[in-house]
């Protein structure tokens, strides 16, 4: 777990993370690939150090929550090893081409991925933390578009898609909004090769 939390443990303020979620990071190379992606002019690219793929999203967590859940990530995200590399099936605006939020680079579901979220929704049930009602859609987020965003282009069809992605690690994070974009602290990082 970090060290920052040390020195908020000391303060008065509420002992808790904010905006905490746990991801799939991507290795060097696949990041890369990934921010090369053209995206439209009016969309803010997510940050190439930043790209990841949220396996679940938990908001606000006491550290007692956050202590329990690093370590049941550290003894149970091993059994996700090796993770196999991810198929890209499409570029993808969401919600919608005409009123877009996002830029997404979808990727197909597999047992892999199933079994993760399987493991990471019990976890987080031990940990006593709320479950997403979500169904779990595996994408990388590469671009956000302003909330005033009009209609895009079509992303055609001769798009070249990113080779096969690559994930490193399992990270539990917890984000800081800022002006500029989301700040991400890792609270706790599984290496899974």
């Amino acid at each position: 777990m970090s060290d920052a939390r040390a020195t908020d443990r000391d303060s008065a303020e509420p002992q808790q993370w904010h905006r905490c979620f746990i991801a799939l990071a991507p290795d060097a190379p696949t990041r890369h690939a990934l921010a090369t992606l053209e995206v439209p002019p009016r969309a803010r690219r997510v940050p190439q150090a930043q790209l990841h793929l949220t396996v679940a999203f938990i908001g606000a967590m006491s550290f007692e929550q956050g202590d329990a859940l690093a370590r049941g990530l550290a003894i149970h995200a091993p059994h996700a090893r090796p993770m196999p590399r991810a198929e890209v099936t499409k570029l993808d605006y969401w919600p919608k081409r005409a009123t877009p939020r996002l830029m997404v680079a979808v990727l197909a579901m597999s047992e892999a991925f199933a079994a993760l979220d399987r493991r990471v929704r019990a976890l987080l049930g031990e940990a006593g933390l709320p479950l997403d009602a979500r169904a779990f859609r595996p994408h990388v987020t590469l671009a956000r578009f302003p909330r005033d965003a009009a209609a895009v282009p079509a992303i055609g069809e001769d798009t070249a898609l990113p080779a096969p992605l690559r994930f490193e690690s399992l990270v539990l994070y917890s984000s800081t909004l800022a002006k500029q974009g989301a700040r991400y602290e890792a609270l706790a990082v599984v290496k899974l090769d």
